[in-house]
């Protein structure tokens, strides 16, 4: 009686073993172990026996072994998909009971386009570290909705509104986008006034994942398409700047928090005067397991008045020098939007 009681014990202890599900939970979205064990900080070893030990108290298989890409079984799937409700039920009970008792202190992964990472976000992050130091911002690059809804990042910065289910978002004000040269290519090349005479110049072309590439300008209810007589194409939006400043082409595209300072200092001027790629509303975007985190929500609220307030003073300070497309948001930015 001893032994079964035994054996008992020890597999319900294996099968209600919290932390090896969210490791299940957490390798099925991710579809890889590698990226599991990074998000979860463990090693993959340990993510494997983990998964086989459920896998031995349950006596059937979660996954099918020896596949790639990752499949799970008809068992597995019917765990993930409980085992999500279960974990999140579990993570949201342990936020609201901790969460008033509790400082801020924590980490937030924050992801972010590079060429802003790079130019600007940390003179931000360093008036949001002034306020509540005992929060610590990772920044990163090249996350996507699909990815914060997975978890590998708490909150993201994405040029457009998300289309996932189950997240949180704020509008962190409008890209706007500038066709620009240097005084002294006008000057070789002469200035561009309609997209057709593009055909004569040399053009940098934006092709990155944060947005769509240029194809069409839009002056009124006109619009143009867009062919140079030379294209570089580049996803590196700061190498594509430089490339303007040295006067070896032209972009349509350029946004503007890029090149204010350049526009007042008059190395870049406005071409194609008129002519524009419409402004994009961009977000910042969480979880809703996250947004249950009081760090994440003081963060995005924090982070996205910053924004707006960056992104106005730019177009302010260029107004007399530049006409800027209205502003037609009709949506409250302050306003907290779940999709």
């Amino acid at each position: 009686m001893g032994f079964f009681s035994e054996t008992l014990t020890a597999m319900l202890h294996k099968t209600d073993d919290l932390c090896a599900w969210r490791y299940f939970t957490v390798f099925a979205k991710t579809g890889s172990l590698s990226v599991a064990s990074r998000v979860l900080q463990v090693e993959p070893s340990s993510l494997s026996r983990a998964i086989a030990g459920l896998e031995k108290s349950l006596g059937c298989e979660l996954i099918v072994h020896g596949t790639r890409p990752l499949q799970l079984t008809d068992a597995g799937r019917s765990a993930f998909k409980r085992m999500q409700h279960i974990l999140r039920a579990h993570d949201a009970m342990i936020e609201l009971i901790t969460s008033e008792q509790r400082s801020l202190a924590g980490n937030i992964r924050l992801s972010s386009a590079p060429g802003f990472a790079a130019r600007r976000l940390t003179l931000i992050l360093q008036k949001f570290n002034e306020l509540h130091p005992e929060i610590t911002i990772e920044i990163l690059s090249g996350f996507k909705e699909a990815d914060v809804k997975k978890g590998l990042c708490e909150v993201a910065t994405l040029t457009g509104e998300p289309t996932f289910p189950d997240l949180v978002y704020m509008s962190r004000g409008r890209n706007v986008y500038l066709p620009v040269a240097s005084p002294e290519y006008v000057q070789r090349h002469g200035m561009p006034l309609t997209p057709a005479t593009l055909r004569s110049h040399t053009g940098y072309v934006y092709c990155g994942p944060v947005r769509p590439e240029t194809k069409m300008l839009y002056r009124g209810d006109l619009s143009e398409p867009v062919h140079f007589a030379t294209s570089i194409r580049s996803t590196d939006i700061l190498a594509i700047r430089q490339a303007l400043l040295n006067g070896m082409g032209i972009a349509v595209d350029m946004p503007l928090v890029q090149i204010c300072e350049d526009l007042l200092a008059g190395t870049l001027i406005p071409i194609l005067p008129g002519w524009v790629r419409p402004p994009i509303e961009c977000y910042i975007v969480t979880n809703s397991s996250a947004w249950r985190m009081k760090r994440v929500r003081t963060f995005m609220q924090w982070y996205a008045r910053a924004m707006q307030e960056l992104f106005a003073s730019f177009e302010e300070k260029v107004s007399s020098i530049v006409g800027l497309p209205r502003d037609e948001f009709v949506r409250e930015r302050d306003k907290v939007l779940y999709s």
